[in-house]
């Protein structure tokens, strides 16, 4: 096994280590991918000074171990090795998660790093994580030294050409620093396909608040009060309930300052469908759990008002009162810090119920880019960097 000497203090051992770069990974076990030698290249616009990085290795849902022969990363031409435990041959096994050792850098706000992983054997893929959003992260892979499309390597993608798929990377880390503030936004698909967290991240670069960290946690079906659909999915595409997983997914990760919720379209389509049936009061006491669960780690919580879907093939004029009612409960509630009227921001003037055809991805549900940059606007980040009392 390739080995690499590193020199460091015993202090360095035992940092505080927070992430500035993660997503949640996504169980792709019904679809899998078999992909031969392969080499990955993540490109990430940065927003943080730092000295140091560690990256975060998940083969959560993999069936199979996954090996990176080698993992490099790259800021300003200048190329480190990534190492675990002093390997530079890095085995994810099945379910495990895997810290690297710091790798020293010098990375500035604004900077691109590059992360390339380079697999020398066949392996069945069926995890990582999924974005829409090229805006700040962006991911190519070549074969015998040739790009290859994604939809022509990962099932995913073939499935829905807008995703890229980013294997066996999950987060960056950098050491925890007193100037260093964080915000994780937490939902769906419309969290997880990034054009918001994204269009959030660029106005923090964009308007000069540096070391500012905007985190994604959200996962596409995600649901508030129910897991993944057996009906759906044999395993758990969509994850487990929000209830479950909001504590686990936002906090495992280092200290957060605020959360922005986004969710509960989802429990609204299918709430009267299916044997085991839930009640509007039952969706707005689990959203006011996710605040209850935020002011007890110290954290800020908003939240977002569930955005319009009159076109989409979900509509029902029923589920729309719903969602006048739940977005009522929203603006009136005492349970979160503040909320973000996105309904408002990107309903259409003559069709409340519908999307602004703008921000309409197309299929009356989920955001086009523009629509993430014009929900991104409504988000004021002074507030976010607001530390609870």
């Amino acid at each position: 096994m390739k080995k690499t000497a590193r020199f460091m203090n015993d202090s360095s051992n035992h940092k505080s280590w927070e992430s500035i770069w993660s997503y949640c990974q996504l169980d792709y076990r019904s679809w899998p991918s078999t992909v031969i030698p392969d080499h990955q290249k993540i490109k990430v616009k940065m927003n943080h000074d730092t000295k140091e990085i560690r990256l975060r290795f998940s083969n959560e849902y993999g069936r199979q171990p996954l090996r990176f022969e080698q993992v490099t990363i790259n800021v300003n031409g200048k190329l480190a090795k990534v190492t675990v435990n002093q390997s530079t041959e890095i085995d994810i096994l099945p379910g495990a998660n895997l810290i690297s050792d710091p790798v020293q850098v010098t990375m500035s706000v604004g900077d691109v790093l590059i992360i390339d992983t380079y697999t020398m054997e066949s392996v069945e893929l069926t995890g990582g994580i999924v974005t829409y959003s090229k805006l700040i992260t962006q991911v190519t892979n070549y074969q015998l030294e040739e790009q290859i499309e994604q939809k022509d390597l990962f099932r995913m993608v073939a499935e829905n050409n807008r995703m890229q798929y980013i294997y066996g990377i999950s987060e960056i880390q950098i050491p925890q620093s007193k100037g260093n503030s964080s915000i994780v936004f937490f939902g769906d698909s419309l969290v997880q396909q990034g054009y918001i967290v994204d269009g959030l991240k660029l106005r923090v670069l964009e308007r000069n608040y540096p070391n500012l960290a905007v985190l994604n946690a959200g996962i596409g079906g995600s649901r508030v009060l129910k897991g993944t659909d057996r009906n759906f999915d044999d395993y758990q595409r969509h994850g487990t309930s929000g209830l479950e997983r909001f504590e686990k997914d936002i906090y495992s990760r280092g200290q957060v300052d605020s959360v922005i919720v986004l969710h509960g379209i989802n429990d609204l389509i299918t709430l009267e469908k299916g044997s085991e049936k839930v009640t509007i009061y039952q969706l707005i006491q689990g959203l006011g759990q996710y605040a209850e669960i935020a002011h007890s780690h110290g954290s800020l919580c908003y939240i977002g008002t569930l955005m319009p879907f009159g076109e989409s093939i979900f509509y029902e004029d029923k589920l729309e009162e719903y969602r006048q009612e739940v977005n009522n409960w929203i603006r009136n509630n005492n349970y979160y810090d503040g909320y973000f009227d996105f309904d408002l921001a990107v309903a259409s003037k003559q069709h409340p119920s519908r999307l602004n055809s703008e921000c309409d991805n197309g299929d009356g549900l989920h955001l086009s880019e523009e629509g993430g940059r014009v929900v991104a606007e409504t988000i004021s980040i002074p507030q976010l960097q607001k530390k609870m009392i």
